[in-house]
This record gives C-alpha cells, structure tokens and sequence, in this order.
C-alpha cells in the first residue's frame, strides 16, 4: 500500500520564496528586539562608569558589539523587504512608502530633540540658545540624506559625550542604501535573475576593494559594513527560491558565527552566517504577533533611545549603565508607542491616498 507523500515528508523543504505575501513572520519582534539592544549597548558608552564594561562584548572577542551588530542586522533585514517593496509595487510606490516610513517620524524627533529637550537642558538662556546658529542648523537632520549635525548649544556638555542623538548616522547611509536601490531598480538590473546577481557580484567585488569609489556610500569606512549587509539582504531576496531553510543549516550557522569570533575572516563567515540565522528565526520560529500586541514601536525606540539616555544621565550623573537601561527603557518604550500610533501608523496610511492622487494627476 502506498504511503501518502505527506506521511513521508512531514515537513516539507522549505524555502524564502514560499514565505513571499506571508503576515506571519517575526520581522516586527525582531526590530523590537534589536532597537533595544542598541539601547542596552549604548548605555555602557553614555553612562561610562569605571570598571563596568558591556559583558557581551566578551563574546565577540572585539570582532564588533552589541550595537553594531544589531544595527547592521536591520540593514540585512531591510535590504531583503525593502526589494521586496521595489520589485513587487514599482518604483513610485517604493518611494512613497520610505519617504513615509523615514522622514515623517524622523522629523518630529527631531524638532522635539531641538525645540523642547535641548531648550530645557541647554546651560544658555533660551534667547541666547534660540539665537545660535548650531541650533537651527541641528535641524538639517530630518533630512537624513545629507551630512549630520551632532551638538546643540550648551546642551549635555557635562555628559561623558555629548553628542544629542549619536544614534541617527545610520539613517543616512540606509536612505543612501534605498535611492541606490531604486536607480538599480529602474536601470532594470531586478528584471531578471542572472542580471541581478551578476550585477550584485561585481558590486561586492568592487565594493569589498574599493568602497570609497562607491557612489553615496563610500563617504565614511564605517559606513561599509552596514551597507554590505544591506547588499545581503538583497541578495537574499533575488535568490529567494534557492534558499533553503531548515533547523541544521541554522545550527551550522550558529556554529559558523561562534567560530569566527576575533578571526581575521570574521566579516565574511559571520556576516552570512548571520544573516541565514536572522531569516530563519523570521519565518521559522514561532509567530509572535508583535504588530497587533503592541506595533512597530522599533524605529521610535531607534531614534529617541540615545537623546534619552544622554537626557538621564543629565538629570541624575554618575548612574550605573544598567540604571540607565532600566530608566531609558521605562520612557522609551511610551514615548516610541505614542510615535507608532499617533504619528507613525497614520502617516503611512496615507500612502493610499497618495498614490490614488497621483495617478489621478497623471
């Protein structure tokens, strides 16, 4: 008697490309996740106290730490939905949804890091911080496209840095990241398979020797290895079909990552071993449906996080990091659930509108 092909393969090979449309992925959690780690990562560096070090970073035998990792995880994470985005809906649609997801929230961060939290901490008078050029010229951030301000006038300078928001350069190189995206998208490099991935070679190949040459990107070497792991991403997602995921090439990823700690092959073992473990745990861990528990509170926690704690560490100096995770934590959290809900999710829901007007104008 024949044995029915769902009793032999019970769980079935399962690649990228079967999850493409699916709602039920851990991508909201894991930004959550990884937003915080930025948070506790940080603290270490804002609240210095002698003797006390970040103890994960033991772990990565000076390879990286917490907050570089976590950062250059959402450049994989967007690289591969973010393609996504351009090869399923079109450039216009593309443009519309980052612009929306971006700048909007970015630019009431920073109006409210500028005009209520720098005027109320800032050792000048109001008149006098008002009057400063620095402080209107802070406000060119929202751009994020362009060259970042970091200091307001008279503000954290007790602080062990003093840097407002040392958080948001990467914003730059991830807008940076979607309009090279976008030219490749419409230069038709997405439109077939074997185009896509010779291009993308050539890109890392060029890239990997000569990053400074690379357009937009190459303006800081610490932009580089944000920016391959976007590449990685997108990769990723191009190649969807012939990625297998299955619970032993995680372990082996897992494996690779623990191996390749403080190696001079560091940057290439691990960062595909990775990327592997973070799209595994996306689609194949169980499904925690963070969107509807709580929403996408990941990019708020991302850009209010270290104005925070600088804000913290301001009102109480000398605190011990993990006060100041504990603390930050406690108004981060609301103040990035009031931006997802009340700014955040209702802007992007006008993207609808906006591209109905649009083609009506055409």
């Amino acid at each position: 008697m024949a044995v029915p092909n769902n009793q032999l393969d019970p769980k079935p090979v399962l690649t990228l490309v079967d999850f493409d449309g699916s709602r039920r992925n851990n991508f909201t959690t894991m930004r959550i996740i990884l937003a915080w780690l930025v948070l506790y990562g940080h603290s270490f560096a804002i609240a210095k106290t002698p003797g006390v070090s970040d103890p994960l970073n033991r772990l990565f035998q000076g390879s990286m730490w917490i907050g570089e990792l976590s950062v250059n995880s959402f450049f994989a994470l967007s690289g591969f939905l973010v393609c996504a985005s351009y090869v399923n809906r079109g450039f216009l649609d593309y443009a519309v949804s980052r612009g929306l997801r971006i700048f909007p929230a970015l630019i009431i961060s920073v109006i409210f890091v500028t005009m209520v939290l720098g005027a109320a901490t800032s050792t000048l008078r109001l008149s006098d911080y008002f009057s400063e050029l620095e402080t209107w010229r802070y406000l060119r951030n929202a751009l994020a496209f362009f060259r970042m301000y970091w200091y307001l006038p008279g503000v954290f300078e007790g602080n062990v840095n003093q840097a407002v928001n040392g958080s948001i350069w990467t914003l730059t190189v991830e807008v940076r990241c979607y309009a090279l995206l976008a030219i490749c998208g419409l230069l038709g490099v997405f439109q077939h398979r074997h185009i896509a991935n010779f291009f993308l070679a050539c890109l890392f190949l060029f890239s990997l020797f000569y990053f400074h040459e690379v357009p937009m990107l190459g303006v800081k070497e610490k932009w580089a290895r944000p920016a391959g792991y976007f590449l990685l991403g997108v990769i990723l997602y191009v190649n969807r079909d012939r990625v297998v995921l299955d619970l032993r090439l995680a372990a082996l990823a897992l494996l690779l990552c623990g191996s390749a700690m403080g190696k001079p092959w560091f940057d290439y073992v691990f960062a595909v071993s990775w990327v592997y473990l973070l799209f595994y745990l996306a689609y194949r861990s169980p499904y925690i449906d963070a969107d509807k528990k709580i929403g996408d509170i990941s990019y708020g926690v991302y850009i209010y996080a270290w104005p925070i704690q600088q804000l913290v560490v301001f009102l109480s100096p000398g605190m011990h990091p993990y006060e100041n995770i504990i603390w930050s934590t406690l108004i981060v959290v609301p103040m990035s659930w009031l931006s997802w809900h009340y700014a955040e999710k209702p802007i992007l829901g006008l993207k609808a509108s906006l591209l109905k007007t649009r083609t009506r104008s055409d």
